[in-house]
């Protein structure tokens, strides 16, 4: 047997019905995208981990300066300039990722990344060289706030 519904009534249960359906969607859609979005937090501790990295990266370019100024490495170009040339490239990465940071403290890391440059391609003496690893490495530390 049939019972007659009114198209009002319909009408009103379909309207609720929408309604329900679309608000348990908008709340399930913001849980879902909450916890894939990962937090501040977790965003300047991956930006950290980076610029770590790369400090620990530059530090390393005196072994191979070494071994050119020894002849028994690479050429400058491929044992220094090349790394250099990456670990530029990460951290200008690094640096975009990095918000907070103002340009001059961007212009003043890449400008000793290029000076260190400068220091191999005129063959400066390794204890020169290792000082200005070891002053870039600290100050990529200081500027992302990595204990060293």
């Amino acid at each position: 047997m049939a019972l007659y519904v009114s198209a009002g009534t319909r009408r009103r249960r379909t309207v609720v019905t929408a309604v329900v359906a679309a608000v348990v969607a908008l709340a399930l859609g913001w849980l879902i995208g909450r916890q894939q979005v990962p937090s501040i937090d977790e965003r300047v501790s991956s930006v950290q981990t980076a610029a770590g990295d790369i400090a620990t990266g530059i530090e390393r370019l005196d072994i191979e300066y070494e071994q050119v100024l020894s002849g028994s490495g690479d050429t400058v170009d491929a044992g220094v300039i090349q790394p250099l040339d990456g670990l530029r490239t990460q951290l200008q990465s690094t640096l975009d990722r990095a918000p907070w940071l103002t340009q001059s403290a961007r212009t003043a890391l890449l400008d000793q990344l290029a000076e260190i440059e400068a220091s191999a391609r005129r063959s400066d003496p390794l204890a020169d060289f290792q000082a200005l690893l070891t002053g870039t490495g600290a100050a990529v530390r200081a500027t992302f706030g990595v204990a060293p």
